[in-house]
């Protein structure tokens, strides 16, 4: 039988090379279901144990293993790269898991592992997730293999970063405790052990820790749902600076070009410029003086290219429909350059405005209107447009030739640098506000419906 399942898997995977779909193997394999051991859980100093809370499960649909080749830097931001470009110079198997919880933010990697965290199950039809439940993964990149997990009393959305053998991540939800505060619940930044996952220190906050934070100098830099941006050190958790802005941030991820971090915030809708050695207001720009109904700016993570710094936000015309808008300021001293307005929508439930991604002076932004806009960076000016449906997630570029762009239900396009499309294929993966992750040989997908897949990169551009 394995000898069988051997000679079907070789033949499967050259029809795959050479096929122009892109196809699934599940039919090929017997799915393991497996479960943490009780000894797998969470001691934290001032967090509750949880360890009366269900077991997490996973599945293990499908595994080619091919040996890790390659280099992975340590990730010190949210996609690894100021333009949202999210590339690691590694050769990966390809498999498939389902590790059941929502999976919202991109995978890491790291030496042989694979770091994804999840938020609990959401629910498919209404896209709430209620249970106060994360999990983070430890998977083998070669085979897909989960060596360890750890689950915490709250969601996790922060993509993990990990340094000097520390893995970082933030508890928190998006739930309001008041008017002014978001994140109920337990919420904390904490590290981890990179190789066994054990805690070595948390610093518990009031509001959530959502978005993915920067490390700097030794440093781990965040902003929260208490309307404060702070830093620890990455050592020991122990506070460094902190500065009250009293406008908090959703999911907006710290972006770091030289000593400065930019993110967007809430309630007054308030874009900032922070010196990351002091926490000092270095500029920031004010939204809600004008009167109108703001979101998004607090969920966009912002990019940076050739000093422009690119954000997005959203107007609401009404209480269901929003006008989607793609904003540049001057890097240095926060002027306004240009901004685009992409079209109207209705108001997701939760996210508004993905991230933008800039690559060779070209902004690239799909958002929940369903159009793919390539805008000068320069001069905010339209090169082209593609439509794509309702989106979350941002862009990746593939081989420095191919744009990749998965649309809310989950079809992932593949478009030449013009705008021209080459395929689409219709994923089992339902993207949340993050990015596909390229190495060398793969594309990796992650989804809110707790799909991992990893799939050669060749079956989709042919090249």
């Amino acid at each position: 039988m394995e000898k069988l399942k051997s000679i079907i898997l070789i033949i499967t995977i050259i029809f795959l090379l050479l096929s122009s779909e892109y196809l699934f193997l599940t039919e090929f394999y017997f799915a393991k279901t497996y479960s943490v051991q009780e000894n797998q859980k969470v001691n934290i100093t001032s967090l509750p144990s949880i360890t009366k809370s269900p077991t997490p499960t996973y599945s293990l649909i499908q595994s080619i293993p091919n040996k890790p080749k390659g280099y992975t830097p340590a990730n010190y931001m949210f996609e690894g790269d100021p333009q949202h470009i999210y590339y690691v110079p590694i050769k990966t198997g390809y498999f498939m898991l389902n590790l059941t919880g929502a999976i919202v933010v991109p995978p890491t990697i790291y030496g042989d592992f694979m770091y994804v965290v999840t938020s609990g199950v959401m629910n498919m039809t209404t896209g709430e997730m209620n249970e106060l439940l994360g999990c983070l993964f430890a998977i083998n990149i070669s085979d897909g293999r989960v060596v360890w997990l750890d689950k915490f009393p709250n969601q996790i959305m922060t993509m993990p970063l990990v340094y000097k053998d520390e893995v970082i991540i933030g508890l928190g939800n998006a739930c309001f405790l008041n008017t002014t505060v978001r994140g109920t619940g337990e919420n904390a930044v904490i590290a981890l052990n990179a190789t066994n996952g054990k805690v070595i220190w948390n610093y518990t906050t009031l509001g959530e820790d959502m978005p993915t934070p920067v490390i700097y100098r030794g440093m781990v830099i965040e902003a929260n749902g208490n309307g404060e941006v702070f830093a620890l050190n990455v050592d020991n958790g122990k506070l460094i600076w902190q500065k009250y802005l009293g406008s908090y941030d959703s999911m907006s991820s710290l972006l770091l070009v030289g000593n400065i971090i930019y993110f967007g915030t809430a309630n007054p809708y308030m874009f900032w410029a922070i010196d990351a050695d002091n926490g000092q207001v270095i500029w920031d720009y004010n939204f809600s003086t004008t009167g109108l109904t703001f979101g998004g700016l607090d969920d966009s993570s912002p990019a940076y290219y050739d000093g422009i710094v690119v954000t997005s936000y959203t107007v609401h015309i009404s209480n269901i429909t929003m006008s989607e808008f793609l904003v540049a300021f001057n890097a240095s001293d926060g002027r306004m350059l240009w901004y685009l307005n992409e079209g109207n929508a209705p108001i997701p439930k939760y996210l508004e405005s993905p991230a933008p991604v800039i690559y060779h002076g070209v902004v690239y932004h799909d958002s929940p209107v369903g159009i793919l806009y390539a805008v000068n960076v320069t001069n905010g000016k339209v090169i082209w447009e593609f439509l794509t449906g309702p989106t979350v997630s941002n862009v990746d570029i593939a081989y420095n030739s191919y744009i990749l762009i998965q649309s809310r239900v989950g079809t992932l396009y593949v478009l030449k640098l013009n705008g021209q499309m080459v395929k689409s294929v219709l994923t089992p993966v339902m993207p949340g506000p993050g990015n596909l992750l390229v190495t060398q040989n793969s594309v990796i997908m992650v989804g809110i419906n707790g799909v991992v897949d990893v799939i050669p990169i060749y079956a989709l551009t042919g090249s």
